[in-house]
């Protein structure tokens, strides 16, 4: 049994949370759908060390019902080229788990990340949301497996709409862009949707 079964990680931009609204709204629904008890983890009551002051960095939060810890580390972002579509059933992730053991079959893969369809729905990557863009206009899979606080953000914005996409709607869309906490929404890290940034549906049982 994991001591910490749950995480949130944050955007410290300058000594600064970001969209910490949105953290301490999931903590909060962890709490109660999750440990079934009241909300004692205040996130802003975190303090930042003055080593991280000044610049981009991550930090992780750690908990139980009961305690938690932090810790900030530098961020350098990943590079997304291609994403590798992955089918699963009844895949459940509405928390955001320490455990990610349920992921770990995607590192014998070589591929920058995954497209996991559940249920015969695109959900998220292994990283983030996704979203996907179609005349001007950027949508986020209905059926994604946790609610990351930069798609809630966006969504209270009306930047984005949800809307339900399966494995055969994917080549209707333009681009693609994955979302995180740390990835806010940026056209510039989009990729044009095609066979080679695409890649051929793998079944997992």
């Amino acid at each position: 049994m994991c001591q910490y079964p749950l995480f949130e990680t944050l955007a410290v931009n300058n000594g600064k949370f970001k969209n910490i609204y949105f953290h301490q709204q999931r903590v909060e629904y962890s709490f109660t759908h999750y440990f079934h008890k009241k909300c004692h983890l205040d996130l802003n009551k975190i303090l930042i060390p003055n080593m991280y002051q000044v610049g981009f960095f991550r930090c992780r939060v750690d908990y139980n019902s009961e305690d938690f810890q932090v810790n900030f580390y530098p961020y350098r972002p990943r590079s997304i080229r291609n994403f590798q579509l992955v089918k699963c059933s009844n895949l459940d992730y509405r928390f955001k788990y320490s455990d990610r053991k349920r992921f770990d079959f995607m590192n014998n893969f070589q591929t920058d990340e995954f497209i996991i369809v559940n249920n015969g729905f695109i959900s998220d990557c292994t990283i983030g949301n996704l979203l996907f863009k179609q005349k001007k206009k950027w949508y986020s899979p209905a059926h994604y497996l946790l609610k990351g606080t930069q798609l809630s953000y966006l969504l209270a914005k009306n930047q984005i709409e949800l809307c339900s996409i399966s494995v055969d709607d994917i080549y209707n869309y333009e681009q693609i862009m994955m979302i995180n906490a740390l990835n806010p929404f940026d056209p510039m890290r989009a990729i044009c949707i095609d066979r080679t940034t695409i890649l051929s549906e793998l079944v997992v049982s």
